[in-house]
């Protein structure tokens, strides 16, 4: 039996500043049984396309609606390295949000405008214990693209802690715990990449594709009743720990 009534998925971008309409942004919704279809800003007319300070406004909208289990599907890191929060002293995810938001306030300023010589960064060599589970890890501190998966981790972070006023209802996973609760509403990390080929649409972009894949791939998975194992990665304990403060992308085990 399904545990989900709604499926999102969302292909970020850390260009330009969080009111900016960015044709990267992309974002697919699914209802229950229905096809996955592309949700667009009607505020931008015939463009559709989202700010960053509009997806969150949107998003925290639908995950507010407590009678809808929603599952949500990012495409950027949720946090960093256990290198990163030991320095700064972060011991939790709420903490290193919180610090994140006063510390590089992209919420207010573009990610380019507040990099140079601000220390809340790190080394490339740095990784994730789930990017290394991975078979090409990304780091969250190489910028070295525009479009660099570090810089929609810069952009969005500050917007997943304004997600977090939806209410105890959401969990954020696995921050929340691995198991997530009966009816609960999910919001986790996801990586499309590994899905481009098994959900393949014809007539998309690089990006629409990204969103699609991720909606279609959670809506797949719950209809069939695989998804919950995918809640439980194979982990030690000690893992788990670290996990549930770098965060883990959603499928990868």
């Amino acid at each position: 039996m399904a545990r989900f009534q709604r499926y999102m998925g969302v292909h970020y971008a850390g260009r330009k500043g969080p009111e900016e309409r960015l044709r990267q942004i992309r974002v697919f919704v699914a209802l229950e049984d229905s096809a996955p279809y592309q949700a667009y800003n009607e505020a931008d007319g015939d463009g559709g396309r989202w700010s960053r300070r509009e997806l969150a406004t949107w998003l925290l909208a639908r995950l507010g609606e407590a009678d809808t289990a929603t599952i949500l599907g990012i495409d950027h890191a949720f946090s960093f390295p256990l290198t990163y929060l030991q320095r700064n002293h972060l011991t939790n995810w709420d903490q290193f949000l919180y610090d994140f938001e006063a510390n590089v306030p992209t919420q207010e300023v573009s990610v380019r405008d507040l990099l140079p010589g601000n220390q809340r960064t790190g080394d490339p060599d740095e990784h994730r214990l789930t990017g290394d589970w991975t078979a090409f890890p990304k780091s969250v501190f190489s910028f070295d693209l525009q479009d660099s998966p570090a810089r929609a981790a810069y952009a969005g972070l500050p917007w997943l802690a304004y997600l977090r006023r939806s209410g105890d209802h959401v969990h954020f996973w696995p921050f929340d715990g691995f198991e997530v609760p009966e009816g609960a509403s999910v919001v986790a990390e996801t990586r499309p990449h590994r899905l481009r080929h098994r959900y393949s649409k014809e007539g998309l972009s690089e990006e629409e594709l990204d969103a699609y894949c991720v909606c279609a791939w959670l809506q797949d998975r719950d209809r069939l009743g695989l998804l919950g194992p995918y809640f439980a990665p194979p982990l030690s304990d000690e893992e788990k720990v670290r996990a549930k403060l770098e965060g883990w992308i959603l499928g990868v085990s």
